[in-house]
């Protein structure tokens, strides 16, 4: 499989999904225009993924700032984890990251976490 990498822009995250590495990070602000559109792709290569995962897969969210539709589409992500999840010789883990000061992002986090019977690390960062 090949590296899917989305450069950041002022309303879309970095996207660096490494079937290689194992880890999938997502970081930044997802606030795109028409979010199904913006992660077709993402969603594409997670169900490809599934097919033949990396034995340890660290999914890695580092968003500061997201939408509606992308949460959304976070959940269907969250959806794709689980689905992974089934596949006992798979070690998954999955960092969520939130800011001190945005009790939404962490919110959604544990919301995420209780869907999930993987290890789910919320992580506080201190940002200035």
């Amino acid at each position: 499989m090949k590296l899917l990498h989305i450069n950041a822009t002022e309303d879309t995250p970095e996207i660096n999904l490494n079937s290689e590495t194992g880890v999938l990070k997502f970081s930044g602000i997802s606030i795109p225009e028409n979010a199904p559109i913006f992660y077709k792709p993402v969603i594409d290569w997670l169900e490809e993924y599934i097919k033949s995962p990396n034995k340890t897969t660290d999914f890695i969210f580092n968003i500061k700032m997201i939408s509606s539709s992308s949460s959304k589409i976070f959940y269907d992500i969250i959806t794709k984890i689980d689905q992974l999840s089934e596949n006992k010789d798979v070690c998954i883990r999955v960092f969520w990251y939130y800011s001190i000061y945005d009790d939404e992002i962490l919110e959604q986090g544990h919301e995420y976490k209780k869907m999930l019977s993987v290890y789910f690390d919320l992580i506080l960062v201190e940002e200035s």
